[in-house]
């Protein structure tokens, strides 16, 4: 068994590389810039494969793709956990690296002749059908294109084996790496905790669950969903100042 992630130092991908090493899986980590570092990091989180490759590079990336897949004997497990990252927007590129390349790589693996089944999951985010304040319109906008490539490629590949589904993890995700950030800003958090009903921020491990079990064959019958994990803030009136009572 292998699974393939997308998503480098993101602390979502680590955490899901930990789960599928840890169910059987030998996992291959895909990361913009391979160094010292996130082969350590991803040693960590028991994956012992890195692979250096630029999503904006459709070319390069569908033929590493396609090569893991045929040195692994076909991947059962595919994961894009990545985001475009710049300095500086670039519309054309941030749709290029979040929607056009996995497309493709997706397009490119239904070529394949597989004999199990792979299920893919691909991170969209609130901001597909909401106004996330502090992203632009390039981020909303690739977000929304993603969503619907779930559910496009899940009608268009099902005969080729290939499952896809989709997460969105809420805008309330306490990532260790933000938490000098939350500790000189309680009141982020405590907004937080008064707006999701659930009352605290997700884990990026509640995450990676929810990815991990889409990957496996415990999800077999579910093709084409995106699963919202923000503890019900999707439920209610995003209008709304606090929880209903």
């Amino acid at each position: 068994m292998a699974a393939l992630v997308y998503g480098g130092r993101s602390p979502i991908a680590l955490a899901l590389c930990k789960q599928l090493a840890g169910s059987g899986q030998e996992v291959h980590l895909i990361t913009r810039n391979r160094d010292e570092a996130i082969v350590n990091l991803a040693s960590e989180h028991h994956c012992e494969h890195v692979h250096q490759c630029d999503l904006e590079n459709a070319e390069k990336s569908i033929a590493l793709a396609l090569k893991i897949d045929d040195k692994v004997g076909g991947l059962e497990a595919v994961a894009f956990v990545h985001r475009y990252r710049s300095q500086t927007s670039n519309p054309l590129k941030q749709y290029e690296v979040e929607v056009y390349t996995p497309y493709e790589i997706v397009e490119a693996l239904a070529t394949q002749n597989r004999r199990k089944q792979c299920a893919i999951v691909l991170t969209t985010s609130p901001a597909a059908r909401n106004i996330v304040g502090d992203q632009d319109f390039q981020y909303h906008a690739s977000k929304a294109a993603l969503s619907q490539l779930v559910r496009f490629g899940s009608i268009r590949f099902a005969a080729n084996n290939l499952r896809i589904n989709g997460v969105s993890p809420g805008s309330f995700i306490f990532k260790q790496r933000a938490a000098e950030f939350y500790a000189k800003n309680p009141d982020v958090v405590a907004r937080a905790n008064q707006l999701i009903p659930l009352a605290r921020m997700g884990t990026v491990t509640e995450i990676a669950n929810v990815a991990a079990f889409l990957l496996s064959d415990k999800s077999s019958y579910i093709n084409g969903q995106i699963l919202e994990i923000d503890g019900g803030l999707s439920n209610f009136d995003q209008a709304s100042l606090s929880k209903p009572n």
